[in-house]
C-alpha cells in the first residue's frame, strides 16, 4: 500500500540494518574467523603461504586486509541506515556515507575475488600496501618530516616482488606498484555492477556523482536543487530561491549501486570465510527486491509511494 516518504526511508534503512546484522551475527558465531574448510583457511594455513617473503604469512595479511575493508563497508551500511532515518532522509549526508560504503565494498570485493592464484591475491594486497605507504609518506612530507620507514618498506616490497616473483615493478605512478596498476574505486564499482547485474557504466556514473556530493562540489550538490521558485533578483545576479529535491525514489535510484556492490562483496566474504549465508541471503534478497522496486516507484501528488512485493511499515 502507499507509504509516506519517511516510511520509505525507514524501509531502506531497515533492509541495510538486516544485512549488516546478518554479517555481524555470522562473524560472531564463527569467532570472527574463517571456517576450517574455507578458501581463506586453506590460504592462511598452507595453500602456498609464500612464507618468508614480504612477511611471515603474506596470504594471511592479504585476507585480513580484505576482511578489514569488508567490516568497514558493513559499518558504513549501518551508518547509512542511521542517516536515512534522519528527518527527510539525511539529504546531503546520505550521499557522503554512501560513497564510503561503495568504496570500501568495491575494494573488498576485488581483494576477495574467488579462484585467483595465491600470488595474485598477495600482489593485489601489496599494491594496497604500496598505496598506503605513499599516502603516509605524503602526510609526513607535508609536515616537514622524513618518511624513512615508508621508504624502506616500499623498497622491501618492490625488491621482493621483482627479484623473487618477477613482477614488473613501476614507480612512474603516484604510488609504486607491482604488475598491473591498482584499480580505482570507480573502476571497481563499474566492474562489480557489470558482474552482478550486467550494467556497464552505471557504477562509474554513480561513483562520479557520489564523489561530487561527498566532496561538496557545487555542480553535484546543485543536482539536488529544483528549478528556482522565485524570479532571479536583477539587482543580485545569480541569486534565486531554490528548494532541495530529495525523495525516497531518487535516493533509491542513486544508491541502488552501492547496495548491489555491498551485497556482492558480502556474498564473497561469506564464501571466502566459509560461513553459513542462509540468514544473510534472505536479508540481501529482501533488500535488493525492495530497493529495486522503490527505485521504479512513482510518488503521487502527496509524496506517497508504493513498493511492490515489499512491505513498508
Amino acid at each position: 500500500m502507499p507509504a509516506p516518504q519517511a516510511s520509505a526511508f525507514h524501509f531502506m534503512a531497515d533492509t541495510l540494518d538486516a544485512m549488516a546484522d546478518a554479517l555481524n551475527f555470522a562473524s560472531s558465531v564463527n569467532g570472527n574467523t574463517q571456517r576450517p574448510s574455507s578458501p581463506a583457511a586453506w590460504e592462511n594455513t598452507g595453500g602456498g603461504r609464500l612464507e618468508g617473503e614480504w612477511s611471515s604469512n603474506p596470504l594471511q595479511d592479504a585476507n585480513l586486509s580484505a576482511g578489514l575493508l569488508a567490516n568497514s563497508a558493513n559499518d558504513h551500511a549501518s551508518g547509512l541506515a542511521a542517516v536515512l532515518r534522519m528527518p527527510a532522509g539525511g539529504i546531503f549526508s546520505t550521499y557522503t556515507v554512501a560513497r564510503g560504503l561503495l568504496e570500501s565494498a568495491a575494494r573488498a570485493w576485488y581483494l576477495m575475488e574467488p579462484d585467483i592464484e595465491v600470488l595474485e591475491r598477495v600482489r593485489r594486497h601489496m599494491n594496497e600496501r604500496l598505496h598506503s605507504l605513499n599516502e603516509s609518506r605524503l602526510l609526513l612530507h607535508g609536515q616537514g618530516q622524513a618518511a624513512t620507514h615508508q621508504d624502506n618498506q616500499e623498497k622491501k616490497i618492490l625488491d621482493t616482488g621483482g627479484e623473487h616473483f618477477s613482477f614488473r615493478v613501476s614507480k612512474k605512478y603516484k604510488a609504486a606498484r607491482l604488475g598491473e596498476e591498482r584499480p580505482s574505486a570507480m573502476k571497481l564499482a563499474d566492474d562489480c555492477m557489470a558482474a552482478a547485474a550486467g550494467e556497464t557504466g552505471m557504477g562509474r556514473l554513480v561513483y562520479q556523482l557520489l564523489s561530487g556530493k561527498a566532496h561538496g562540489v557545487a555542480y553535484a550538490l546543485l543536482q539536488l536543487l529544483g528549478a528556482p521558485s522565485t524570479p532571479q533578483d536583477p539587482e543580485i545576479p545569480g541569486v534565486a530561491l531554490r528548494q532541495v529535491q530529495h525523495n525516497a525514489v531518487d535516493v533509491a535510484q542513486m544508491l541502488l549501486v552501492p547496495v548491489v556492490v555491498y551485497a556482492s562483496m558480502s556474498q564473497r566474504y561469506f564464501q571466502h570465510q566459509g560461513w553459513d549465508p542462509a540468514g544473510w541471503q534472505e536479508a540481501s534478497s529482501n533488500a535488493y527486491r525492495g530497493w529495486a522496486a522503490l527505485a521504479q516507484a512513482v510518488p503521487d501528488a502527496k509524496g506517497l509511494v508504493t513498493v511492490p512485493q515489499a512491505q513498508v511499515t
